[in-house]
């Protein structure tokens, strides 16, 4: 989680308050290109580091459990397999999708690079609740938990390394995170190049909602 996080929170400043308080978006915005194009382009942007650096999280991870022989300790016989890997893989792509939404919706209402930094870092320790939430004993993976926002995730790669996964859950998980992800950018979508924040003026939580 904090690794895909963390991948995804300098190119969401840099592409938002960063070019904001560099004073380039003006210029980006007065292009040809539709806002909705640059916003997604950004998005796009964001989420391919977030899931370069997750694969690159994710790999090292799993080889260090497969040449030290872990894998068999933590995952019971069957160790790691390639199917197990391919779904956790797709679960990141997933958690990608929603953290590089949100990270662009937070930090498009910013308008300075320290500013888009204080509001991001209570998010990044936020964010740390799910996967210790996942370690306490007797959690389970009930309908409630999968609707809510990354809570569904970390059960739902915790169930698959386990083997024992609800379908109906699963797809309850799936299909919330994506809507949420489909919110924020809406959100990303009202805050990008709008005249207040492109000005600099002073906006608050309350116009946001």
């Amino acid at each position: 989680i904090l690794m895909t996080i963390t991948g995804a929170v300098y190119p969401a400043i840099d592409l938002t308050a960063g070019e904001r308080e560099r004073g380039t978006m003006e210029i980006l915005i007065a292009s040809p290109a539709p806002r909705w194009s640059l916003l997604f382009a950004k998005y796009v942007a964001v989420m391919a580091v977030a899931l370069l650096t997750a694969i690159a999280n994710l790999g090292s991870m799993f080889t260090t459990l497969w040449v030290t022989g872990l894998g068999k300790v933590l995952l019971g016989e069957q160790g790691i397999s390639f199917p197990v890997i391919s779904q956790i893989f797709c679960l990141l792509i997933l958690f990608s999708m929603f953290f590089s939404a949100c990270m662009l919706a937070i930090t498009s209402f910013a308008r300075s690079f320290k500013e888009a930094q204080a509001y991001l870092i209570p998010v990044m320790l936020l964010a740390l609740a799910p996967g210790i939430l996942s370690l306490l004993p007797g959690i389970e993976f009930t309908t409630l938990l999968a609707v809510v926002p990354l809570v569904n995730m970390v059960l739902l790669t915790r169930d698959l390394l386990l083997g024992s996964v609800n379908v109906t859950l699963a797809l309850a998980a799936i299909v919330s995170t994506m809507v949420y992800a489909a919110a924020a950018i809406g959100i990303a979508a009202r805050l990008f190049g709008s005249d207040a924040v492109l000005q600099g003026s002073r906006g608050s939580w309350q116009d946001l909602f």
